[in-house]
């Protein structure tokens, strides 16, 4: 099998953001990212006073932040990696969560600074993840610095936050778990031994592609389980096991009380355990069960939870388990997606079998070199072989209400696109077409790799304009402001007036990469204008304030309006792209 970095070596889209595209790869990886190109526009950080974070992500599905440190050593021959770069994070933690002077912080990491408290203060983050991304085999040196930084940045969470609980955890993902969270893309059930089930008596079910058997087991047996393979126990979703926090409301917290005081009332208390296996071995004659591999897809916090109680403990608790194998691979999917709880749904699959989704994947077939799904997910198998030309239906979403002058929705309130009717029917009804949305996200991902090409180039060989661009650029929500802000001058560089904006499109059927070739020239003339126009908003509030927007908005159009004859040759390319018939 490709190992982890062989299939990243592959990936030419990642080339674009050396240093840090084995970040991204990991982080594609662990939470199932489908756009990795819009995810890098905000999630990098590094670059002046980075203070050793290169990237900052939270998943809002999982409630979970990341704080990562990359490294790739030229000489992959090496034992380990460098401790030094470990400690760093401990300096990048300290930075983020505990300084309270934003100015001591470079742009980008300013503004992913603020976010990150506000969603703390909101209690919208359960956990703080460090991460030291390297290509290297882990090793016992790097994982004692890293402890070290995930105490120092506890303690820094606790004194700002007394009152706030998060969880911190550290992370080596080196060429072992890259390994494991590879082939989890591919195979859901890492654990792939022989096991002998420890029950005596139990039920078998059958069905259309699969086949169970029902039985309880000894707490101990998960506990042990667990502490021989760990989170790989928990591959089929890779997020795995969430330490418990000790809140009334929190169930892993909960799991554990009920352990350690009441383990003979454990099975009547708890849900219980789902696993996936490879095969089921049963002897009714010899009372033997045996499975061949094993992937719990429900009851990880279960099982995480037994794994934190003493096993001396536990010898009274038993759990209610069933082993589950199925036939196929789309067959394996659909146990893990309707079993497991941590595999959350999705705001846009309840858009999946909509009426315009339908039309829109149709229409796409005529579009050359694109993918899109229409708000459908793939399986394992199409998660680890995501075709490059894919274009994510989140994406598309936010594309659409930023070009459409709701830069705000598209950044803070993406989930409102796909969840409240009125919201979605602005931006998806019998007016938006295939070409549109090509139209719409090549805007956006040429926005986005200029972005990338500042941010590639040394100090020394940016210009004055580069340096105040990429400051810009570093900001977050930046893209979506600038997105809107060059579709809201459209009739001045296409020299008309437009009374249907969705039917603005390229002539032909052109493909989105060839649409962002027809962007750059326009952006390269614009992007100036973008740090003193547009700045003001995302120095003072950023996209929430729609007064604030608003008057950016008009800022850059007048500054557009104002040289459109020194750019109209620009201007007049461009539109000669575009299908005037409005």
């Amino acid at each position: 099998m490709t190992s982890a970095l062989g299939a990243f070596r592959n990936r030419s889209d990642l080339t674009a953001f050396a240093p840090n595209g084995l970040l991204l790869f990991a982080l594609e990886l662990r939470f199932g990212v489908d756009d990795v190109a819009t995810v890098a526009a905000t999630a990098i950080t590094d670059g002046h006073r980075d203070r050793k974070c290169d990237l900052m992500y939270v998943d809002e599905d999982s409630r979970i932040a990341v704080l990562a440190q990359g490294y790739i050593a030229g000489d992959e021959t090496k034992l380990e990696a460098s401790a030094n770069k470990a400690a760093d994070l401990g300096t990048a933690a300290s930075w983020v969560l505990g300084n309270e002077r934003p100015d001591d912080l470079g742009p980008s990491l300013r503004t992913a600074a603020e976010e990150l408290h506000q969603a703390i203060e909101s209690a919208e983050i359960d956990g703080v993840e460090l991460w030291y991304v390297h290509n290297l085999p882990e090793s016992r040196n790097v994982e004692v610095e890293l402890e070290r930084a995930a105490r120092s940045a506890k303690a820094v969470l606790k004194q700002r936050y007394p009152e706030v609980d998060v969880d911190v955890r550290s992370f080596e993902v080196g060429r072992g778990v890259l390994d494991d969270w590879y082939r989890s893309t591919r195979s859901p059930i890492l654990v792939t031994d022989q096991l002998d089930v420890p029950a005596s008596g139990w039920f078998s079910e059958s069905g259309d592609g699969w086949e169970a058997v029902c039985t309880s087991v000894p707490a101990t047996w998960l506990h042990g389980l667990f502490a021989e393979y760990g989170d790989k126990l928990f591959s089929a979703n890779v997020r795995g096991y969430m330490p418990r926090r000790r809140s009334a409301e929190n169930i892993n917290f909960g799991i554990e009380q009920t352990a350690r005081s009441h383990p003979g009332r454990f099975w009547a208390f708890n849900n219980g355990v789902t696993a996936l296996v490879h095969d089921i071995e049963q002897d009714q004659n010899s009372r033997k069960l045996g499975v061949s591999g094993i992937a719990v897809v429900n009851g990880a916090q279960t099982t995480g939870s037994l794994a934190r109680v003493d096993s001396e403990k536990l010898k009274d608790a038993r759990v209610l388990i069933r082993f589950v194998r199925a036939s196929n691979n789309d067959l394996v999917e659909d146990v893990i997606r309707y079993n497991n709880s941590q595999n959350q749904i999705k705001p846009s699959d309840f858009r999946s079998g909509d009426k315009h989704q339908e039309r829109l994947r149709e229409e796409f077939k005529t579009v050359p070199d694109a993918t899109y799904l229409g708000a459908r997910r793939g399986g394992p198998e199409d998660r680890a072989r995501r075709p490059s030309n894919l274009i994510s239906s989140d994406t598309a979403a936010q594309a659409l209400a930023a070009f459409h002058q709701d830069p705000g929705t598209a950044y803070h309130d993406l989930r409102s696109i796909w969840e409240r009717d009125e919201v979605y029917a602005r931006y998806f009804s019998e007016h938006t077409t295939a070409a549109h949305i090509v139209f719409c996200y090549s805007l956006w991902r040429s926005v986005a790799e200029k972005k990338a090409e500042l941010s590639a180039k040394t100090v020394d060989e940016q210009t004055s304009d580069d340096r105040e661009a990429l400051d810009f650029l570093r900001r977050r929500g930046s893209l979506h402001l600038l997105v809107a802000a060059i579709a809201g001058a459209a009739e001045i560089y296409l020299d008309r007036a437009l009374t249907d904006t969705f039917s603005l499109k390229f002539r032909d059927d052109v493909s989105p990469a060839k649409g962002n070739q027809c962007w750059r020239p326009l952006i390269e003339a614009l992007l100036p204008f973008a740090p003193y126009s547009l700045g003001e908003v995302l120095y003072n509030g950023g996209l929430r304030g729609k007064e604030l927007v608003d008057n950016g908005l008009r800022a850059f159009r007048a500054a557009v309006a104002s040289t459109k004859r020194a750019n109209a040759k620009v201007f007049a390319e461009f539109s000669s792209h575009v299908v005037h018939d409005l």
